[in-house]
């Protein structure tokens, strides 16, 4: 109870609570759900049995989707969030020194009345921009995998641990739990209340995003478990109505003999079709665009020419 009284409590002063949409036909709330270095063909039914046996004979499964290979993890989201990406952010750079200011979903979204949440698992406080964690402890938390940290406009320019970053990211870029190992309470509470944001970003911790085998000998694995433990509470929670949907992609692809390239995505809910979609080409670029048209959003750079996503 005093977990769920801390996060109703900040959820109301971002203001979430007095927010409404532009008009009903942008009145989408999506959870989109990030994993790490897994390519389409990987998941299979022996590693992912509930994305393979649960998720897929009711989602939009889009063995065509591409991530860009000439970036590594930091790029892709920085892609995903705003239509670009820089040297500095394909090469991983902590946000000290590799942040931009620059337009963004998320600015997006507050700029036109709507809400945005990143729950980042194993984060040790809101806008944490410091590495930290073992894989001995399942509790691996990379900075550059949360791309709120690395807008000027969230954060603000002085990536000090001693200097509080902007309101914008205290308030809604938040840890989803302790950094206890696996730790989601937080987000958990969230979803049980119904007080989420219209946008919801969820990145799981290193072991649990499929980075990293912590131990368990299948990282494929780790994120389907991540999957069937979380995604049920999002269907669950009285926030999730007629106009929701989930969305699961991955970064990247698996190294090389696997295709680095070619992760998978998989939409479920509100206007998506069952079926599988192998092909076309789609992109990160094409994510944003979808989530752009979604909430009723200008479509931002490379966004403006993607295909759309076939849901």
């Amino acid at each position: 109870m005093k977990i769920l009284a801390s996060v109703a409590a900040l959820l109301s002063t971002a203001g979430l609570l007095a927010i409404a949409g532009p008009a009903a036909a942008q009145d989408t709330r999506t959870f989109l759900i990030i994993g790490e270095n897994t390519s389409a063909s990987q998941i299979t039914a022996a590693h992912a049995p509930y994305l393979v046996g649960t998720l897929k004979p009711a989602a939009a499964w889009v063995t065509s989707y591409h991530s860009f290979t000439k970036s590594s993890s930091l790029g892709q989201y920085i892609a995903m969030t705003s239509g670009q990406y820089t040297k500095c952010e394909a090469n991983n750079d902590l946000p000290d020194h590799c942040h931009q200011s620059i337009d963004n979903i998320f600015q997006q979204l507050q700029a036109h009345g709507r809400s945005w949440f990143e729950f980042n698992e194993g984060a040790a406080n809101p806008c944490d921009i410091v590495d930290h964690g073992a894989a001995w402890s399942k509790n691996i938390y990379s900075a550059h995998h949360d791309p709120a940290i690395y807008y000027v406009g969230l954060h603000g320019r002085a990536y000090d641990e001693a200097i509080a970053p902007k309101a914008a990211c205290r308030e809604h870029d938040l840890a989803m739990g302790t950094s206890g190992p696996n730790d989601t309470s937080t987000m958990d509470a969230a979803l049980a209340s119904g007080q989420v944001g219209d946008l919801n970003v969820l990145v799981p911790n290193d072991c649990e995003n499929g980075h990293d085998p912590c131990g368990t000998g299948d990282r494929i694995r780790q994120f389907d478990d991540f999957l069937a433990r979380e995604v049920p509470k999002i269907q669950a929670s009285p926030a999730y109505g007629a106009t929701s949907r989930i969305i699961i992609t991955w970064d990247e692809g698996s190294d090389p003999p696997l295709n680095p390239g070619n992760p998978l995505l998989v939409a479920l809910g509100a206007g998506v079709t069952p079926r599988v979609v192998r092909s076309g080409s789609y992109n990160h670029y094409s994510l944003l665009r979808s989530l752009e048209d979604g909430f009723g959003l200008p479509r931002l750079r490379h966004a403006r020419t993607a295909r759309p996503l076939p849901l």
